[in-house]
């Protein structure tokens, strides 16, 4: 059993999970953009510190935006795999 957020996880990845939760959009949205759903689809094990959409709403403005643009992939999938 794993958490993300404050779900239990006893199936599932971690993308089922980010996917499936409106709370974690954003995070599913990284996770697309930094082209890391084949990996945290696959058997891990992984700790995984999911940020909801209210956290990823606490940065400064912009921050976010220019994470997601793909010239920034790479420093996009050096956050996420911190």
């Amino acid at each position: 059993i794993g958490l993300i957020g404050d779900k239990a996880m006893t199936s599932g990845t971690v993308v089922d999970v980010a996917a499936s939760d409106p709370q974690f959009s954003t995070l599913f949205a990284a996770i697309k953009a930094a082209g890391l759903v084949d990996t945290l689809n696959g058997a891990g094990p992984f700790t995984v510190l999911a940020p909801t959409n209210a956290a990823f709403a606490k940065l400064p403005a912009g921050t976010l935006e220019d994470l997601l643009k793909p010239e920034n992939k790479e420093k996009l999938v050096a956050i996420l795999t911190y």
